[in-house]
């Protein structure tokens, strides 16, 4: 609570003259030195080139264990996390098929590029990348041929999913372009991610059960899944869990979920500068404000509780254990398989993407 020369005041509006005596009290009593000063041991490394951060709870005494990385030593951390994270996981089962989806932007590349690097360390699994199109940003020439050279060099085929493919997957009846076009410039425009993230699941999906596989791989990275829980949390809605999730006969691995975006950007730029120019996203891949204020919250959490990311995915695979089962529908449109959502009123046996397409036409 702030006073000025004696009257009470909001922070928020008030502007401090040079004669002003200004008071301000806490209101809330917790040691604030916790956030301002922690203990600290440091292990320091001459050249660094990132320094790593995480605080350690032991018996409530907070403990900052930061660690500085030269090039040589952070390309072997990064490769250490991500063998340990598929590894101790269970995230990649020896022999299973899985379907990749290679975008070619950084993290989709990065998880290439380190499968590569760490294929004796890591489960042997027969491997297929899919490269959606159809989209202007889908099919920007830096990041297609980042999508290309990152399967040549892991040795895998790659498979292209044309616009025609969602058109038919979707039964659509326009362009999928068309629709697009109209989400992004109309009031639907909040949509736009939740439109493009279910197409590019769905069409990977379809791709797997077409080459017999039951895993598909996504590239999403340590920072994607803490935004995913701060919407989960603020909204409610039921999601699966993080390393693997199970719906509908189908297994979803994130490998990279030890991996921050910023990592994943410095290793790739250390280990294949070349995979590292994508282009800047477009209006396809930008999503609504409230997107970005989940990914605000998630790098003020990193900031105030470093590694917080290890400790919020050890207590959500905890909570799977005692929510209530998942409740499943299939799409009839697209046939994707969703979780029903309680309190969410939606017409029976169609998705929300296949709901708005046939609502607007499209489908």
């Amino acid at each position: 609570m702030t006073t000025r020369n004696g009257k009470i005041v909001p922070e928020e509006t008030t502007t401090v003259g040079p004669d002003d005596v200004i008071e301000i009290r806490q209101v809330r009593h917790y040691d604030m030195n916790v956030i301002r000063k922690p203990a600290r041991t440091v292990y320091a490394t001459p050249d660094p080139v990132y320094v790593k951060t995480v605080m350690f709870d032991v018996n409530g005494q907070l403990e900052h264990r930061v660690e500085h990385f030269d090039a040589e030593g952070f390309i072997r951390y990064i490769e250490e996390a991500f063998v340990q994270s598929v590894v101790g996981g269970g995230v990649l089962r020896a022999g299973e098929p899985v379907v990749i989806g290679l975008s070619g932007g950084r993290d989709s590349v990065a998880l290439l590029k380190l499968m590569e690097r760490t294929r004796d360390r890591i489960p042997h699994v027969p491997m297929t990348s899919v490269t959606i199109t159809g989209l202007p940003d889908w099919e920007e020439p830096a990041t297609f041929a980042a999508a290309r050279a990152s399967a040549a060099e892991l040795g895998i085929d790659q498979a292209i999913v044309t616009a025609s493919d969602i058109e038919r997957i979707f039964k659509m009846r326009r362009p999928f372009v068309e629709a697009m076009n109209s989400v992004v410039s109309g009031d639907n425009r909040h949509l736009n991610m939740v439109v493009g993230h279910q197409v590019l699941r769905r069409m990977l999906e379809n791709h797997a059960v077409e080459t017999g596989a039951h895993t598909v791989a996504f590239g999403f990275n340590g920072d994607d899944l803490v935004a995913s829980m701060v919407t989960w949390i603020m909204s409610g809605y039921r999601m699966g869990g993080i390393p693997v999730r199970e719906i509908g006969g189908m297994r979803y691995i994130f490998p990279l979920y030890r991996i921050t975006k910023k990592e994943l950007m410095l290793y790739l730029e250390l280990v294949a500068p070349e995979l590292n120019r994508q282009g800047a996203p477009g209006r396809f891949t930008t999503g609504p404000q409230d997107r970005s204020m989940a990914y605000a919250m998630a790098d003020h959490l990193y900031g105030l509780w470093p590694g917080v990311d290890y400790y919020l995915f050890e207590s959500f695979a905890n909570m799977q254990r005692y929510m209530f089962p998942f409740v499943e529908q299939k799409c009839r449109v697209c046939e994707g398989v969703y979780i029903l959502q309680e309190g969410v009123q939606n017409p029976p046996d169609l998705c929300d993407v296949c709901e708005f397409f046939g609502a607007q036409g499209f489908s």
